[in-house]
C-alpha cells in the first residue's frame, strides 16, 4: 500500500475473509484478497472503509444464502423493488399529512419545528430513494433506505428517552419499516431487475399504491375524521374504507400475477412479489394510515393477503392449463420469449 493510503491491514491478514463459507474461502480467498488490495491501493480512508463494507456484505450474503446464486437471494431481489415502491408511496402519504395538511395527530404545538424535522427525516429518504432506483442508481437508493431506516430507529429511541409527541409520529410502524428496509438491504444488488421494464414497473407500482391513498387523504373532511365518518358517510362507505386498506397488498399481488404470466416466468422473482405483499398485512387504517391493527385483526388481514396470493396463483395455473389444452402454450411461449429477448 502506498504511503498516501490509510494505514489499514492488508487483505492477507483480512479477518473478514473468515465470514465467507469455508469452501468458498478455500477456492477464492487469494483472489478476493488480491482484488481487495488492488481496490484500496492509494485510496482515501472513506474508500477503504467502503470496500471493507462491500466485502463484509458479500461474505454475509454467501454465508446466509442471500447471494444472487441462491434461491433466497433471488426471491429477496424480486421483492426489493416492490418493497421500495410501497415504502415510498406510504412515505409520500405521511409527508403530505404531516407537513402539508398538518393533521392533529402530527401536531406538536410545544415543538412545531421538531415535528417538521422529524417527519421529513423519516419520510424523505424513502421518497428520494425511488427516483434514484427508477433512474438505475440502485446503490444510492439503498444508501437512502439505510439512512431512512436508521433515522426511524433513532426517532423511536428518542420517543422513549425524550417523550416529545413529534417522535411518536411513526413509532408504532417501526416493525413495518424494519421489514421493508431489511429485505431491501439484504437483497443482492446484482440480482435486482434494473432493466427498463423493471424500473418502469417499480415506478408504476409506487404510483398505483400512492395515488388512491393521496386522493383519500386530500379529499377527506378533516380535521375531525371520527365525526366526519359518522356524519358524511353511510355504512357502505365505511365498508369500502375498510376494504381500501387492502389496496397496497392487492397491488403487490397484481405484480405477482403479472410476473407469473410472462412468456418464461422467473418463479423466484415472482415469489419475491408475493413476499412484498406480506408486510401489507398491517393494513393501516384509512385515512391517516398510521395505526396498525389489533392482533385479531392482524390474523384476519394475513388470511386476506395469503388468500390474494393464492387466488393469483390459481388464476395463473388455470390460464396455463387452458393454454395447454388448446395447444397454444408451446408456440405462443416461444414466440413471446423471442420477442422479449429482442
Amino acid at each position: 500500500m502506498s504511503a498516501t493510503s490509510p494505514r489499514l491491514p492488508l487483505p492477507t491478514g483480512l479477518p473478514l475473509l473468515g465470514l465467507y463459507p469455508a469452501a468458498y474461502r478455500a477456492a477464492h480467498g487469494e483472489e478476493i484478497a488480491a482484488v481487495f488490495a488492488e481496490s484500496v491501493e492509494g485510496a482515501d480512508r472513506g474508500t477503504v472503509l467502503r470496500e471493507w463494507a462491500v466485502l463484509a456484505a458479500h461474505a454475509l450474503r454467501l454465508r446466509t444464502g442471500l447471494s444472487s446464486r441462491d434461491r433466497l437471494g433471488r426471491v429477496a431481489a424480486g421483492a426489493a423493488p416492490l418493497m421500495l415502491a410501497g415504502g415510498a408511496a406510504l412515505a409520500t402519504v405521511h409527508l403530505l399529512l404531516g407537513l402539508v395538511l398538518r393533521q392533529p395527530f402530527f401536531e406538536d404545538f410545544t415543538h412545531p419545528g421538531v415535528a417538521v424535522a422529524v417527519g421529513a427525516a423519516q419520510t424523505l429518504p424513502w421518497i428520494l430513494a425511488l427516483p434514484f432506483a427508477v433512474a438505475g442508481h440502485w446503490p444510492q437508493a439503498r444508501l437512502l433506505v439505510l439512512a431512512g431506516t436508521l433515522l426511524r430507529i433513532g426517532s423511536a429511541a428518542a420517543a422513549l428517552l425524550v417523550g416529545y409527541a413529534s417522535f411518536w409520529q411513526y413509532a408504532f410502524l417501526l416493525p413495518f419499516w424494519l421489514v421493508l428496509g431489511g429485505v431491501l438491504l439484504a437483497a443482492p444488488p446484482d440480482a435486482v431487475d434494473l432493466s427498463r421494464r423493471g424500473r418502469y414497473g417499480m415506478a408504476l407500482a409506487a404510483g398505483a399504491v400512492a395515488l388512491p391513498m393521496v386522493a383519500l387523504v386530500t379529499l377527506w373532511p378533516w380535521p375531525d375524521p371520527s365525526m366526519a365518518v359518522g356524519a358524511e358517510f353511510g355504512e357502505t362507505a365505511k365498508v369500502l374504507l375498510d376494504v381500501s386498506t387492502a389496496w397496497p397488498a392487492t397491488v403487490m399481488c397484481l405484480a405477482y400475477l403479472v410476473r407469473l404470466g410472462g412468456a418464461r416466468p422467473d418463479r423466484l422473482r415472482a415469489a419475491g412479489a408475493a413476499l412484498a405483499a406480506l408486510p401489507w398485512t398491517v393494513m393501516l387504517s384509512a385515512p391517516d394510515y398510521l395505526i396498525p391493527p389489533v392482533p385479531n385483526a392482524a390474523l384476519r388481514n394475513l388470511g386476506v393477503v395469503v388468500g390474494l396470493i393464492g387466488l393469483c396463483t390459481a388464476i395463473d395455473a388455470l390460464r396455463r392449463a387452458v393454454a395447454a389444452r388448446t395447444g397454444r402454450t408451446g408456440g405462443t411461449d416461444r414466440a413471446a420469449g423471442v420477442a422479449e429477448q429482442a
